[in-house]
């Protein structure tokens, strides 16, 4: 009898052992499952957050201050940039359509305009490089005239003279253009260098040396030679002249400029009517829109003869 009452006793305390193990190893896994695992990678498009946003060095540059869609190029991967992103030597910073970004360090401040790639080539105690990668403009802020920013823009490089505040411009024919609102910037290409003086600019055309400097002009030249009315071809030219060192568009088109500062683009027409604008930006930032409205004739119908016995006898 004693055996079997212990039979059933000693089957139960093996059961309650059995089921004490399963609870702790499900709790371990558990644990894990929700404390241990491994982050999920990002989807794609997605980046991650920057790993550069807590403290700056002595040389870095920080975004101050952005607007619009704006990425950093960094540790072969793109992030989307946020205020307080730190940058250093060989990182990117790319601005789209409609966006800006202002980097600083120390005295030097930099804007970066939309659609530009801008590199941090060089980055020393007391001196900056920087490189123009895709087009825009970039306007520069040096504080101190101990500190040096150079801006490099395809074969130019520009310089500040002690503390001065200038624009370096690129378009998309390869003009590159240099202007100065406060102090001197050192402007060089092709063995030739020029200085940029407070209220003057130069451009340097394609495989040339930069122009000598000329006072900006007072007003934004833009003239435009609109296409006739009434006229029946669908693509017309329209002509037109800017300061060599504008940046022209045509119905939101940019278009080279010469460097007699003439401009020449082919535009669609549509009947009955079509709207023409043309914008120009000079390096100081003013701007200046022209528009026409263009009106074509309506196409005549086409007649085909449809041969259904129009001659048959009766």
């Amino acid at each position: 009898m004693s055996q079997r009452i212990r039979r059933p006793t000693s089957q139960i305390q093996v059961a309650a052992f059995a089921l004490v193990v399963v609870i702790l190893a499900g709790a371990t896994l558990l644990s894990r499952f929700f404390f241990e695992r491994r982050q999920p990678e990002m989807p794609a498009g997605l980046p991650p957050p920057s790993p550069r946003m807590l403290a700056a060095g002595s040389t870095q540059f920080r975004v101050s201050a952005l607007a619009g869609n704006v990425e950093a190029f960094q540790n072969g991967q793109w992030y989307v940039a946020r205020a307080g992103h730190l940058l250093s030597s060989k990182d990117v910073v790319r601005t789209h359509g409609d966006s800006h970004a202002l980097l600083r360090r120390g005295s030097v401040e930099v804007e970066v305009r939309d659609n530009m790639d801008l590199r941090v080539d060089q980055l020393e105690k007391t001196t900056a490089k920087l490189g123009l990668l895709r087009g825009g403009r970039v306007y520069a802020n040096v504080g101190k005239d101990g500190d040096k920013l150079e801006i490099d823009a395809l074969d130019t490089r520009t310089t500040n003279v002690g503390a001065a505040r200038f624009a370096v411009s690129v378009s998309p024919s390869g003009n590159v253009s240099v202007a100065a609102s406060e102090g001197a910037a050192r402007f060089e290409a092709h063995g030739k260098q020029v200085m940029v003086r407070k209220g003057n600019e130069s451009t340097a055309f394609p495989g040339a040396a930069p122009s000598d400097p000329e006072p900006i002009p007072e007003q934004l030249l833009l003239a435009v030679v609109w296409p006739e009315d009434d006229k029946t071809e669908s693509v017309s030219q329209i002509r037109g002249r800017a300061s060599p060192s504008s940046r022209v568009r045509v119905n939101g088109a940019e278009t080279a400029v010469a460097p007699d500062g003439s401009f020449l683009a082919r535009v669609p027409l549509a009947a009955p009517q079509t709207r023409l604008r043309v914008e120009a930006e000079d390096i100081a930032g003013r701007r200046k829109t022209l528009d026409k409205v263009v009106r074509r004739p309506p196409r005549a119908p086409s007649l085909q003869p449809s041969g259904a016995g129009l001659w048959k006898e009766q």
